[in-house]
């Protein structure tokens, strides 16, 4: 199944041919998970990153349905 996703922060700097305007299109197994999409992007889940879907933050094992529309922010300290 294909999934888009939004890259924020430097991460779309990591992705060779990402472009912030489209996002990327990430293919992944019918059933997939968010940990799914790391994996294809060469994220570890120990960098941190935040997924959000619908305005909600997800975790790594939740299941992603087709066409699903996914943001990757990268995590922020300081202060």
């Amino acid at each position: 199944m294909k999934v888009r996703v939004k890259l924020y922060g430097t991460l779309g700097k990591h992705v060779p041919g990402y472009e912030i305007s489209n996002g990327i299109e990430v293919e992944i197994p019918d059933g997939g998970k968010v940990k799914d999409i790391l994996s294809v992007l060469h994220m570890p889940e120990s960098q941190g990153v935040v997924v959000v879907i619908g305005g909600s933050i997800m975790t790594p094992d939740y299941t992603l349905h087709d066409g699903a529309s996914v943001s990757l922010l990268q995590p922020l300290s300081g202060g």
